[in-house]
């Protein structure tokens, strides 16, 4: 994405856990909406489908690497968002998912792990 945009009235919008689904769908509709849109996820392999997408109807979509478990990749993410767009207007915290099974045969480190990212990682 080109610095262009800090000169549009483009609104800037970050969403987390753009990989699929719920967060996906959501950077595609705000950036189909003229919204400048970066949409984060905690791992870049599954960034192709949205790269592909934004590439075909030419939509300002930029795809970074952040993982709310990790205050790092958190500051890292934000630090390049305001430097490459200079603010950030709406935030859509969606990281987050979903552990399925029963509770006593679930492991502590699986329990930490949920809440990590879909409770501190929403607000940390």
């Amino acid at each position: 994405m080109t610095s262009t945009y800090k000169n549009k009235n483009n609104k800037v919008a970050v969403i987390s856990g753009s990989s699929s689904g719920i967060g996906l769908e959501t950077s595609l509709a705000l950036a189909r909406n003229g919204f400048l849109t970066y949409a984060t996820m905690r791992n870049l392999k599954k960034a192709d489908s949205m790269n592909i997408l934004a590439d075909k109807e030419r939509i300002p979509i930029r795809v970074i690497q952040l993982d709310v478990t990790d205050d790092k990749s958190v500051n890292d993410a934000i630090q390049t968002i305001t430097s490459d767009a200079g603010r950030i207007d709406v935030l859509v915290n969606n990281a987050g998912y979903g552990l399925f099974g029963a509770f006593e045969d679930l492991s502590i480190g699986e329990i930490k792990d949920l809440y990590e990212t879909n409770f501190f990682g929403l607000v940390g």
